[in-house]
């Protein structure tokens, strides 16, 4: 069964009644159209951090148009099919019965969204003179859009030329937009909600605990794993274990499986609940994330991390070193380098005060990633007028 459409509106907790013999101050309306979980994922997850945080303000009212898919996510869906087409002609009614109320529209859009239904909206915003604002999915649409055909991106540029913003993950996408000719791109980093007052992992414990924490499919880098692991297996010196978290694929089960059983160190722990990631990842010595996906923008399981005050293993792919320092917060390798990859945990597991000072460095660089201080961020570009919150930064524990 596929999921329908939700729209969720009403007043906020908080705001004044509407009886109040008092002029009660402006409700700021913001129209989000965006994915909430279910599934699991990078954009529904940030949605849905987004919208915890939202409920601090008290002068703002969200409606939510939820664009979730509803799909089994461990199959491929690529291309059109009647699902997309469904949740289009859904999506489309709801976006104008609702943006002549709203004060500002804010759409979270992968790459197909952005050239079939984000123009139509932008159209809509622009007859009723609302503001619309753009959040690209992920770290690619200025690769997306390079790969087009002339008139086709001529035709995206001038449709993303005419938002009032749009909000980039990435540096790097950010930079790729602006040498497109989008001069009202502004970067808006990746968010995780940082939780505080976890318990810290004890570095100098053994044997060194390792964590892969996301989708299990092969661009994740996760066979490469599984062969650095088998490279490990035979130093006597080193006590290793990787523990993996996270729904199978289908395209990558029976091979994941049948490695993983031939490896005594390494599990399966299956899917984790939404809202104790960090918590989990903070039982760990270190996270570990050998993607090769070559769109990779700031994976949210990296900003966990930070929050645990855990380092990172992964790659130098696209958008990652934006993220992980190597040797200071984190190591990066090579993608599709078990070699390297094996060689990086290595070093951590004979180096404990090694990987306990890149823990620290990681819990301090993981600030700027949390979901009040962006969503603050947020709320200052596309809500210029409301008031927003003043985020202090967390002190570090030494």
């Amino acid at each position: 069964m596929t999921r329908e459409l939700q729209i969720t509106t009403g007043m906020m907790e908080g705001s004044p009644s509407r009886d109040s013999a008092h002029v009660a101050p402006k409700q700021w309306k913001l129209l989000l159209v965006g994915p909430k979980p279910p599934p699991i994922g990078g954009s529904p997850l940030t949605v849905q951090a987004m919208l915890a945080e939202f409920k601090a303000y008290s002068d703002l009212q969200v409606t939510l148009i939820n664009t979730s898919p509803g799909m089994d996510i461990r199959r491929e869906m690529t291309g059109f099919n009647l699902e997309k087409v469904r949740r289009a002609l859904a999506i489309l009614p709801a976006f104008m019965g609702r943006i002549p109320f709203q004060d500002s529209a804010l759409v979270f859009s992968n790459d197909l969204f952005t050239i079939t239904l984000l123009p139509v909206l932008r159209l809509i915003a622009w007859v009723f003179g609302k503001p619309f604002y753009v959040k690209p999915v992920a770290a690619s649409l200025d690769m997306f859009i390079e790969r087009l055909n002339p008139f086709l991106r001529g035709y995206l540029l001038a449709v993303l030329r005419s938002c009032d913003g749009i909000l980039a993950q990435t540096k790097i996408m950010t930079e790729g937009l602006t040498r497109l000719g989008c001069r009202n791109v502004r970067y808006l980093p990746g968010c995780r909600p940082n939780q505080g007052g976890l318990e810290k992992v004890d570095f100098q414990q053994y044997p060194f605990r390792l964590v892969y924490m996301g989708h299990i499919t092969r661009r994740k880098g996760i066979l490469v794993l599984l062969e650095a692991l088998t490279r490990l297996r035979g130093e006597e010196d080193l006590a290793i274990t990787c523990d993996f978290y996270g729904p199978v694929h289908d395209e990558i089960r029976r091979e994941f499986e049948k490695k993983l059983s031939s490896i005594p160190s390494a599990s399966y722990r299956g899917e984790v609940e939404p809202g104790v990631s960090t918590q989990t990842i903070s039982r760990y010595h270190a996270l570990i994330l050998p993607t090769y996906f070559d769109t990779e923008g700031h994976p949210g399981v990296i900003i966990e991390a930070m929050h645990a005050g855990v380092p990172v293993i992964s790659t130098c792919i696209r958008s990652l070193p934006e993220l992980i320092t190597d040797g200071e917060n984190g190591i990066l390798v090579p993608p599709q380098d078990p070699v390297a990859l094996a060689d990086a945990i290595r070093t951590l597991a004979c180096d404990r005060p090694l990987a306990e000072r890149m823990g620290l460095a990681s819990l301090a660089r993981g600030a700027e990633f949390a979901s009040d201080v962006v969503t603050a961020r947020l709320l200052g570009i596309v809500l210029p007028s409301i008031e927003v919150k003043s985020i202090e930064e967390p002190e570090v524990a030494g």
